[in-house]
């Protein structure tokens, strides 16, 4: 099998944004990211982003592609939901090779690509998507492919074991469905009163460091946005690859104030994050979740977003989450 790395060894710039904590230095770190959490919840109110702009912004040279939902852990909190809404839903290989046309044709050149889901070994044409890619980086090589498996299982590691050895491999390792290291994705900060005076322009740090997402969806501002756009139905992904001028502000403001990854705001070493253990689900996901499902048994998928009843694009907090 290829041995494991992934791309934060040729990236110092992301590794340096996701430090390693030394194990007799974490009551600094504490301090340090309680005060950077103090200074994310002042940050994204509607004042200081008036004055500053937007905190973060998506990715112009990450991608990251969800090729498939269908994953054989379903790990509780997965902030792609395919614990919550089961479903089988692939990327076409068409598709993918309609993608890296578009991108040869326009100049565009990925610093990195990485192959998520879902688990991504899955997908039935999961190796002839990652010949696809390749493809692309013989336009241009200095692009890193890199696949991110949960490990878990034996077509998972024959999958992983026929990659091509320039592939990078990111593998969790993952040994069963709870994660105590994961957050609370399915905490709305819309649902908090406490974000009040939110400007969900602001986004979180996933846009900048993980990139753009590219999903059966089309294109958002993450790949986290994507797989919320799937529960939610409001078809906000763009079809072809935006313009390197479009922060995709739409899609940010609606899709950011129901995910549980914006009250951190930024990555948070594994050391200093509280162990979930348990699956907490606030009002707007749980509306969420039962439309989806309801949809789901009739056939049909989501036709409309809404948080609390209304449009998502106009929803304010309504109660605690």
């Amino acid at each position: 099998m290829n041995a494991p790395q992934n791309s934060f060894a040729v990236m110092p710039d992301l590794a340096a944004r996701m430090p390693r904590i030394p194990p007799n230095r974490v009551w600094v770190w504490r301090v340090l990211y309680a005060l950077r959490a103090m200074w994310r919840h002042i940050r994204v109110t509607r004042p200081v982003t008036a004055l500053l702009g937007p905190q973060y912004r998506r990715s112009r040279d990450l991608l990251e592609i969800d090729i498939t939902y269908l994953c054989n852990l379903h790990c509780d909190n997965c902030n792609r939901s395919v614990s919550q809404a089961r479903d089988t839903m692939h990327m076409p290989l068409e598709s993918v090779v309609a993608f890296v046309d578009e991108w040869v044709r326009r100049g565009k050149r990925w610093r990195r690509i990485r192959v998520l889901g879902g688990e991504p070994t899955l997908h039935p044409e999961f190796q002839s998507i990652v010949r696809e890619l390749l493809r692309y980086r013989e336009w241009h090589p200095a692009c890193i492919v890199e696949v991110v498996s949960n490990g878990y299982g034996p077509r998972v590691i024959r999958e992983l074991e026929a990659l091509p050895p320039d592939v990078m491999v990111d593998n969790t390792a993952k040994t069963g469905p709870m994660q105590p290291h994961f957050g609370p994705f399915n905490l709305a900060p819309v649902d908090d009163p406490r974000y009040l005076l939110t400007d969900y322009r602001n986004a979180c740090s996933i846009a900048r460091d993980c990139g753009m997402g590219l999903t059966p969806m089309g294109y958002y501002p993450c790949a986290v946005a994507g797989g919320i756009d799937r529960i939610a139905g409001a078809g906000l992904g763009a079809l072809s690859l935006p313009d390197d001028g479009d922060d995709m502000t739409t899609a940010v403001e609606s899709l950011c104030r129901l995910c549980g990854r914006f009250r951190d705001g930024h990555f948070v070493p594994r050391v200093l994050r509280p162990r979930l253990e348990e699956e907490r689900v606030s009002r707007s996901w749980r509306a969420l979740y039962e439309r989806w499902h309801a949809a789901k048994a009739e056939g049909r998928q989501p036709v409309a977003m809404t948080v609390n009843g209304r449009p998502v694009d106009s929803a304010k907090p309504g109660g605690a989450a």
